[in-house]
């Protein structure tokens, strides 16, 4: 059984009851704006983890997925909406690609005095600024006049915004200005800087950057491979804050009462060995394989597959349903209730249905929603997915 909320989640938890709720499972916006998407432009407030906190059992585990970023702002309002904070759940992965600036290429071609153009007389990466500009002013709903109008400017908005002819960079600090108006994260603000630099800093070719560069075994005059000094390392996890509502007396009393507050140890055990469940997850690639050596003892989880996702589910964040199971079963009573009230395309509901849990969903996005719909209603009669 499942049932999903269209709109605002705050709106939809303040309808539920309190206390009704055995877990809540959830992939939350991080607060990176991710693909430069204005949902993702902050972490939940503390209002949300509130209403969580009322809904949820004494004694109910909360399971909040984050950015390794901004995990701390997460867990920060999870703890002053009043949870204990039990622990942080980590899934490792080796498939993850950095998203880093060759700082070391760029700074040589900046003491050489080379500023590069393209064949149509437009320099590499300023196209990238234009495109990303011009998606995140339509994600938010603007023109290129309000753009203008903000800045007292005529006609200076189509230039950052353009596909076509005299592209132009915005100043950092117009660049900042944007960001807080269209609500967009940090992932160009390297290029930007470069791009938009008028002057070079003081003492920029000289002795010291000259020994800074041979310090790297290289130096202008050479052509060695870039990449000694960037700005971003590899991703390879994803926290998951583990958090409690106080059980009402002991644990023990709470869970006979009620059925919450502890952990299934027994349901999450590793392997043919029956090891103790972790805090730690990965998934199974062979970089995880090096570093962790008997990863075994772990649990094994990949990210998600095309076919897991499921055709039309074009939802950038999609977590894999074996590992959504193996946390919806770790911290929900058997029959229990699982409340999701970021989800997405509804991987949790899939998963809290496969488990043989009951399940309730927020999501604002209809297309999303229906998507979740969609997938829920496959489990709960299978011979949709055949026909």
């Amino acid at each position: 059984m499942f049932n999903i909320f269209r709109g605002d989640c705050l709106e939809a938890l303040r309808r539920l009851p309190a206390n009704s709720v055995d877990s809540i499972v959830t992939d939350p916006p991080y607060g990176i704006s991710f693909q430069g998407r204005r949902w993702d432009c902050d972490v939940p407030p503390v209002e949300v983890w509130a209403e969580c906190y009322r809904v949820l059992k004494p004694g109910g585990h909360l399971l909040a997925f984050a950015g390794s970023r901004t995990q701390h702002r997460m867990t920060t309002r999870i703890e002053d909406a009043g949870f204990e904070i039990r622990d942080m759940m980590a899934w490792v992965y080796g498939s993850g690609f950095p998203k880093s600036r060759d700082v070391s290429a760029a700074m040589e071609g900046y003491q050489a005095g080379d500023r590069s153009i393209e064949p149509d007389g437009v320099r590499p990466g300023v196209y990238e600024v234009t495109a990303f500009l011009r998606a995140a002013r339509e994600r938010a709903g603007w023109s290129n006049r309000q753009i203008d109008e903000l800045f007292g400017t005529n006609g200076m908005a189509g230039h950052w915004t353009t596909s076509g002819s005299q592209p132009a960079v915005p100043t950092v600090a117009q660049w900042a200005k944007l960001k807080a108006a269209l609500a967009f994260g940090d992932d160009l603000d390297d290029l930007v800087e470069s791009l938009a630099a008028k002057e070079r800093p003081a003492g920029a070719g000289g002795d010291g950057a000259e020994r800074f560069l041979s310090s790297l075994g290289r130096s202008r005059k050479t052509c060695q491979p870039a990449g000694d000094w960037g700005t971003a390392l590899k991703p390879a996890l994803e926290p998951i804050t583990v958090a409690r509502k106080p059980p009402r007396g002991s644990v023990t009393a709470n869970v006979q009462v009620l059925g919450t507050g502890a952990l299934n140890i027994g349901g999450c055990r590793i392997g043919e060995e029956q090891r103790w469940p972790a805090n730690l997850i990965h998934d199974g690639g062979a970089e995880v394989d090096d570093s962790l050596g008997a990863a075994s003892r772990f649990f094994y989880c990949p990210k998600a597959t095309r076919v897991d996702r499921e055709d039309g589910n074009d939802h950038p964040t999609v977590k894999p349903t074996d590992l959504m199971r193996y946390l919806c079963r770790l911290v929900t009573p058997p029959g229990g209730l699982v409340l999701d009230p970021y989800m997405g395309s509804g991987s949790t509901g899939k998963a809290a249905l496969l488990e043989g849990f009951r399940f309730q969903g927020c999501e604002i996005s209809d297309s999303y929603a229906d998507i979740a719909q969609s997938r829920l209603e496959r489990v709960e009669r299978p011979e949709a997915a055949v026909a």
